[in-house]
């Protein structure tokens, strides 16, 4: 069995779906509840800055250690050293950038509850057909590598790696779109801030 097959990492996407778009439609409908040019706004767009470039760090590293090698290659090196999961650490990076950006409680709360299903089903389960593949190698890198991060003394890396091109080039088409996302993220804000702006609900 392959990774790919498995119900969980087809549905993985859709999951985490479910919990994050109605976090999002009801920030969006809400009355801001931060000030802009407040201290706390501008602490929340730094950190949400910082957030986003971790998760364009990590999916570009990672994606070049492991694009289209998932199920072919046990791979340790580089960022696979200081996390089984360097992939996903950098979506999760991506989710605290949205609800740092959108200045919402209710986001961190949904992308905490994703974080917690990823941990608990997703991840369990693409490492069980990993552990199917790989036997004991995948056993003994799970002993030494944590499975969302260590620290920078466990790092280790060759000085080459193979690159897949399609595997980055599909990468840089979606970090390219979800580029937009920051500048898109402070058009709404400033829309939310507006007298016309339909506002239904009172979430933090």
């Amino acid at each position: 069995m392959k990774v790919k097959e498995s119900f969980w990492f087809r549905n993985r996407g859709w999951l985490g779906l479910v919990f994050f778009i109605p976090a999002i439609a009801g920030v969006v409908f809400s009355k801001p509840t931060i000030a802009d040019d407040s201290l706390l706004d501008f602490f929340m767009t730094l950190t949400g800055w910082l957030c986003f470039m971790l998760y364009l760090t990590f999916r570009i590293w990672a994606t070049m250690y492991i694009g289209s090698r998932k199920d072919k290659q046990l791979q340790d090196q580089g960022p696979y050293s200081l996390s089984r999961n360097p992939l996903y650490l950098g979506s999760f990076c991506f989710g605290l950038a949205t609800a740092f950006f959108l200045k919402s409680l209710l986001l961190l709360g949904a992308v905490t509850v994703v974080a917690v299903i990823y941990l608990k089903w997703i991840i369990p389960a693409e490492e069980k057909v990993l552990l199917g593949v790989f036997g004991r190698h995948f056993q003994d890198y799970i002993r030494r590598t944590p499975r969302i991060v260590s620290t920078i003394r466990s790092y280790a890396a060759a000085d080459t790696v193979v690159v897949n091109l399609k595997a980055m080039k599909l990468e840089a088409r979606r970090l390219w779109l979800s580029g937009l996302w920051p500048l898109g993220a402070e058009a709404l804000m400033h829309l939310r801030s507006t007298s016309w702006w339909p506002c239904f609900f009172n979430m933090p």
